[in-house]
């Protein structure tokens, strides 16, 4: 009999937890969670209510808290908070082996470093072949077998080949690509415009203001996008439009819900403590920074910043927004 593929996964939030779920219908996984309670929930119960409540796990998911069991892994799946990354890799240097395929599913920008997860990943393994996995993938509608599309970015089109037979299934169809920026950039900063939604839907500014907004940020994407080397196909795609349209028009998106919070008076300081904060709250920060260095003007992502770290007012800034000096509609 063939010997199963060994696929590791790195993370067991939602996500992880999820991503865990669909590699199992072909092979056995073993999944890293920082939490005990939550390795010891999968093992002895094929569950993992503290994340992903009320769904059942395969039981050729298994769950550990011990980097050295990932030495044989041939496929590792990264799926944990952007900050986080960089210090999680370092501990598995030197266990896992040179030829194990890395694929990134999270996404966001380091702050400290303004680098992408795929610069973060070679920087510590420079031998191992790395791609991103993206698009509009909520974790629950997945889990519950609802189907879906997603995007798959490698160097080489056999690499993203490679991974989508061991992802693809009835509910999960991946596409391929080799633009491994573009994904990258169009999941992070999603994140970021889907808080702006957020706001500007609790605020009942209205549908025509949510329109503009989503259409005005893929501007923005596109800007950075172009910047640094993503491919326009890229944008019009599942990891870009996609992920864009889901993430801006759903309370199921924690970075929609923040800004539904924020809309309602809650406070940053008071979000960042939360077990599971929005990914677009540290990118925001990030790609404000990143705007500074590449020079370019992002006032969308700008004006949520100040809302979000500078307690700016949210009136304030859309009658700034609505106010800037008149221009002609790019080409993208």
């Amino acid at each position: 009999m063939k010997q199963k593929i060994k696929v590791g996964v790195l993370g067991a939030g939602a996500w992880g937890s999820t991503i865990s779920l669909l590699l199992s219908k072909k092979n056995n996984v073993l999944i890293w969670a920082n939490e005990k309670k939550v390795v010891r929930e999968i093992n002895l119960k094929n569950k993992n209510d503290t994340f992903l409540q009320g769904v059942k796990l395969n039981k050729k998911i298994k769950a550990t808290s011990n980097f050295n069991d990932f030495r044989e892994i041939e496929f590792l799946f990264i799926v944990v908070p952007t900050q986080h990354i960089s210090k999680t890799l370092k501990k598995l240097k030197g266990i896992l082996n040179t030829k194990c395929l890395i694929i990134n599913a999270s996404k966001g920008i380091e702050i400290n470093s303004l680098r992408l997860i795929s610069s973060i990943i070679k920087n510590n393994f420079p031998k191992n072949p790395i791609s991103i996995l993206s698009g509009p993938n909520f974790a629950r509608e997945i889990a519950s077998g609802k189907p879906t599309a997603s995007l798959i970015a490698s160097k080489t089109i056999n690499e993203s080949k490679k991974i989508s037979k061991l992802l693809s299934s009835t509910n999960f169809r991946p596409y391929l690509s080799k633009d491994i920026i573009g994904a990258q950039i169009c999941g992070a900063m999603k994140n970021v415009y889907a808080i702006g939604c957020g706001i500007i839907t609790g605020k009942k500014f209205g549908d025509n203001a949510v329109a503009s907004i989503i259409s005005r940020s893929f501007a923005e994407i596109s800007l950075v996008c172009n910047k640094l080397g993503g491919k326009p196909e890229t944008l019009m795609g599942l990891s870009g439009l996609g992920d864009l349209f889901l993430t801006c028009s759903s309370d199921k998106s924690r970075n929609f819900s923040l800004g539904l919070k924020i809309a309602s008076g809650k406070k940053t300081s008071i979000l960042l403590k939360s077990k599971t904060v929005a990914e677009g709250m540290h990118t925001v920060k990030a790609i404000y920074k990143l705007s500074k260095k590449l020079k370019i003007d992002l006032p969308i992502n700008n004006e949520i910043y100040k809302i979000l770290y500078l307690n700016k007012d949210i009136d304030k800034s859309i009658s700034e927004l609505l106010n800037r000096p008149l221009t002609i509609e790019k080409k993208l």
